[in-house]
């Protein structure tokens, strides 16, 4: 009988182990979830208020070069402690910015929430994945909807001047098409952690 209770206790004991190194593994998920929502909004801010600078200066094909030339400095920007940010996409513009297995994914995931009624402002995901050398990649993504502005330079009527260079700076663009509230795309990060860190 004082086995049978010993091995109770001892599986009782693992349990309760197990459940606060979930515990603690969660609680790491949302902290670095928080920090890349953060990271994504003020890219998105700082991108936005290019985008909009440039289209009241040079009209939409000044936004095309921000999109070409400035956004990936804005990445590099906010690609701080050890966080890498970018965008990307199912319809590209940006060959570059191909979406890797996962990413693609999310991206089919948030397509198909927002074809149930989900706001794409609610759309994110995130999660940690192992790596070879027992450390842990984080990885999240953030949904970006078409709004109005982006209707110029994405959407299904283009003016000849946008298409012309839309033509010439992005050969293999797919990424036209859209309509108000369509995904297109996600604002995605990572990081890498040590294992000595967690």
């Amino acid at each position: 009988m004082r086995m049978v209770i010993i091995m109770g206790l001892l599986v009782l004991i693992g349990f309760v182990i197990v459940a606060i190194g979930y515990s603690a593994e969660q609680a790491a998920l949302r902290a670095e979830a928080t920090e890349a929502r953060a990271a994504s909004q003020i890219f998105a801010k700082t991108l936005k208020t290019q985008l909009v600078a440039a289209i009241k200066t040079d009209g939409p094909v000044g936004a095309i070069s921000v999109c070409q030339q400035i956004a990936p400095a804005i990445s590099a920007q906010y690609s701080t402690h050890g966080l890498h940010i970018g965008r990307t996409a199912l319809k590209l513009r940006n060959p570059a910015n191909a979406p890797d297995a996962w990413e693609r994914s999310v991206l089919e995931g948030f397509v198909a929430a927002m074809a149930k009624g989900v706001d794409p402002a609610a759309l994110e995901r995130y999660a940690f994945f192992s790596n070879k050398n027992g450390g842990k990649t984080f990885r999240y993504m953030k949904a970006i909807s078409v709004g109005q502005s982006c209707l110029a330079c994405h959407g299904r009527n283009l003016a000849p001047a946008v298409q012309d260079s839309i033509r010439q700076n992005y050969p293999e663009d797919q990424a036209t098409g859209f309509a108000l509230g369509d995904l297109r795309g996600a604002f995605t990060v990572q990081k890498k952690i040590a294992a000595s860190s967690r």
